[in-house]
């Protein structure tokens, strides 16, 4: 039962097994990790460089030229990664080289760059420049040549860059100020000639208010015509009602002596009121008649006036039109050139000041590191105990196996 356990199972190992192996082999771990060690240490202790590092503080201010360029198309405004990209730059770093060559004579445009880093803080408003090297002097003053170089040059780009935008935007604003008195010549113009809004609308309004006019004294002799008409049948009525003829009886004595008896006589007369009705009948009618001719003038003044009427509201509208298109064309000219002339007085005061304290200043130089960050001693020996144990270990147990396989071959 035992042989069919074994041969059931032939690669299984006990945690004993484990154990006596490691025990078997402790010597050649213990000497193959202190070996690792004692490698790690000499080589990080005795040969391999220690590298020292620095970094110089540089903060960016947008009071200066930077702000008022970032409305100004194709002038891009100074901002700390702009600055960023520009820390590596030929100009700098010769600059830099010009500085320490004569005490560092074996540095290189592309040693110096590789010794070189910059990132900006989180609030966008610093520049942090890290220098690595393994002399701890020569880190801090390369740290603090390039910021004094790289301040410099940024200063002359600031000034470059405002200098460009300042004729820029002086182009500008002598281009819109000439579009500005194109525009007022082109309205000024059109305001002086005959025919204008204001002529078409005095003389719009002038035919309205006739019109006005002549439609309230229309509407007068209609009521005038009215009473007329009314009082001319009254007196046609009464006319009708009234006698031309009266008859009077006179009483006169008699002819023959001695007569005492009065004679009668009839006479045939024309009624006076009759005569008065048709005069007031004749005098209606007359008037009627004047009323109808006045009537027929007024209505001729006021087709007169009303025709042609639509042609000119239409040619008034065409003028209003025309007038509200150059004003706003005026207007435009004249908030387009005082935007440019509220900008370019902005970039001409901006220049004035000083773009060293402006744009970009030192705030914290570099110093002297006293320790090296590389290589990590300690870290170093401990990864290389840890790595060796490792190897030991497994050396230990291919052995054992090596060494069991070998015996049942044999």
């Amino acid at each position: 039962m035992e042989t069919n356990t074994n041969n059931a199972y032939p690669e299984e190992i006990s945690l004993r097994e484990i154990i006596e192996i490691l025990l078997k082999g402790w010597k050649l771990i213990l000497a193959v990790t202190l070996a690792a060690v004692i490698v790690s240490a000499v080589v990080s202790f005795f040969i391999i460089e220690p590298v020292y590092e620095t970094s110089v503080t540089l903060e960016v201010s947008t009071a200066g030229v930077s702000d008022v360029l970032d409305p100004v198309p194709g002038f891009e405004p100074l901002t700390p990664d702009t600055y960023i990209r520009q820390v590596k730059n030929t100009a700098v770093l010769q600059s830099v080289l010009d500085e320490l060559g004569s005490r560092y004579g074996e540095l290189t445009e592309a040693a110096l760059a590789a010794k070189i880093d910059a990132e900006a803080d989180d609030d966008d408003s610093l520049i942090r420049i890290r220098v690595t090297d393994s002399d701890p002097k020569l880190a801090a003053d390369i740290a603090n040549s390039l910021a004094q170089s790289f301040v410099e040059y940024a200063s002359a780009q600031d000034g470059e860059l405002a200098l460009a935008a300042y004729k820029y935007i002086e182009e500008q604003t002598n281009s819109q100020k000439e579009k500005l008195n194109l525009a007022l010549a082109e309205y000024s113009e059109f305001i002086e000639q005959p025919g204008g809004v204001q002529e078409l609308q005095a003389e719009l309004d002038g035919r309205l208010s006739l019109i006005t006019d002549y439609t309230v004294q229309y509407a007068h002799k209609e009521i005038e015509e009215n009473a007329k008409k009314a009082a001319l049948d009254t007196v046609q009525k009464e006319l009708a009602g009234t006698d031309k003829m009266l008859t009077i009886v006179k009483g006169m004595p008699g002819q023959n002596p001695g007569q005492t008896e009065w004679l009668t006589v009839e006479e045939q007369q024309i009624n006076p009121n009759y005569l008065a009705l048709e005069n007031s009948l004749s005098v209606l009618k007359s008037e009627l008649t004047m009323l109808a001719a006045e009537k027929r003038s007024i209505r001729a003044q006021i087709e007169r006036n009303t025709e042609g009427l639509t042609g000119l509201q239409a040619e008034l509208a065409e003028k209003q039109y025309q007038e509200s298109v150059l004003k706003r064309n005026l207007e435009l000219a004249q908030e387009t050139y005082d935007s440019f002339r509220n900008r370019y007085e902005e970039v001409r005061t901006a220049r004035s000041v000083p773009t060293a304290k402006a744009g970009i200043t030192v705030t914290a130089p570099a110093a002297v590191p006293a320790t090296p960050v590389s290589p990590r001693k300690g870290l170093n020996v401990a990864i290389a105990a840890v790595l060796g144990l490792m190897a030991s270990v497994l050396v230990v147990f291919f052995r054992d196996y090596w060494e069991k396989t070998g015996q049942e071959i044999h």
